[in-house]
């Protein structure tokens, strides 16, 4: 069983926070981005200031989840920027929000102010809390958090993991017993989540996202009872699990394809070349070739040529006796490659 004691002890560190920070190694995985992507929506919802950090490729397969809207590719929205003045000149400040703009009022004290008695500067990162999904050292972090260290070192880390001890320090959550990082999450919202805040149909379709992804779609030795009840608690939250399973089914078809046609063009264009290499002749393949489309497409058009022949010979009476077998044989090639 997961150890609750220390998933209450980031939860009650996140309530304590205001400014929190996501991030993940430097090659997560389909299911290390959902979860992250979906405790950090959780998070905004507890009216707190959580930023999500990740400046790699975003996998195609969880591009329906518009990633963009909540990953940030660089730290720059976690500093303060600093408006300086000397206090012998100031008097008391106030704000006020007028339309779009935030506008910051400066009675004089005894004097006047310009612009030239401000001094602007950018100030350190403000982040108390990070929860680091995956990472094992802080050499594995996001490329956009290499430079700045001081972030790891003033703030609370909470490291997540699946089993495997990081190096990060602060607090260790580990589960061996977990199928993903997406099933933890989930159960760490459940110890975060008030009458207000709790998983709708985007933070519940983030994390059946990363469940489905590490679970091989609930077909693999990490699928349990548990996740699986998880899972049909994220479908009642609204979780849009036929849209997911298109969505990585599209992308492994996809890289299927991919690495299909990188074999074949390894193994086939030697034995060409060995097979005509004493004359330099050159073998054309008249077999339809490609993807499914592709071949049907071909077979189609040799159908519909090879029915316009037979037409033509019948009108001129000079038909062949010769079957016609263009559409048979590119029908065979397609029963093949479906095969």
């Amino acid at each position: 069983m997961a150890d609750t004691g220390i998933m209450k002890q980031i939860a009650d560190k996140i309530k304590d926070s205001n400014n929190i920070l996501v991030t993940v190694n430097t090659n997560p995985s389909v299911d290390e981005l959902s979860a992250a992507l979906g405790i950090t929506l959780f998070i905004n919802k507890l009216n707190k200031h959580a930023t999500a950090v990740f400046s790699g490729a975003v996998p195609p397969a969880i591009e329906f989840l518009n990633p963009e809207k909540t990953f940030e590719n660089t730290v720059d929205s976690l500093r303060d920027f600093i408006i300086a003045l000397d206090k012998e000149k100031a008097d008391h400040l106030r704000y006020k929000v007028v339309d779009d703009m935030v506008k910051i009022f400066i009675t004089p004290y005894r004097t006047t102010i310009s612009e030239k008695d401000l001094d602007f500067s950018q100030g350190d990162y403000n982040v108390e809390t990070v929860l680091a999904v995956g990472v094992q050292t802080e050499a594995d972090l996001d490329h956009a958090l290499e430079s700045h260290g001081r972030i790891m070192h003033d703030a609370t880390v909470a490291a997540i993991s699946l089993g495997e001890p990081t190096k990060l320090g602060g607090m260790e959550w580990a589960d061996g017993s977990a199928s993903s990082y997406s099933e933890m999450l989930v159960r760490l919202c459940e110890q975060l989540k008030t009458d207000k805040a709790v998983i709708d149909e985007q933070i519940a379709t983030a994390f059946l996202t990363g469940i489905v992804a590490a679970t091989d779609r609930f077909s693999n030795s990490s699928t349990s009872s548990q996740v699986m009840t998880i899972a049909a608690q994220l479908m009642a939250a609204g979780a849009n699990q036929q849209l997911i399973a298109n969505e990585l089914q599209k992308e492994q078809v996809i890289a299927a394809v991919v690495e299909t046609r990188g074999t074949d063009q390894i193994d086939e264009t030697p034995q060409a070349a060995k097979a005509d290499d004493a004359i330099g002749a050159l073998s054309i393949s008249h077999v339809p070739e490609g993807d499914v489309d592709e071949v049907t497409k071909q077979v189609n058009e040799a159908k519909t040529a090879a029915a316009l022949d037979v037409a033509t010979q019948e009108l001129s009476g000079t038909q062949s006796s010769e079957p016609v077998d263009a559409g048979d044989a590119a029908e065979q090639k397609l029963a093949e490659q479906l095969a």
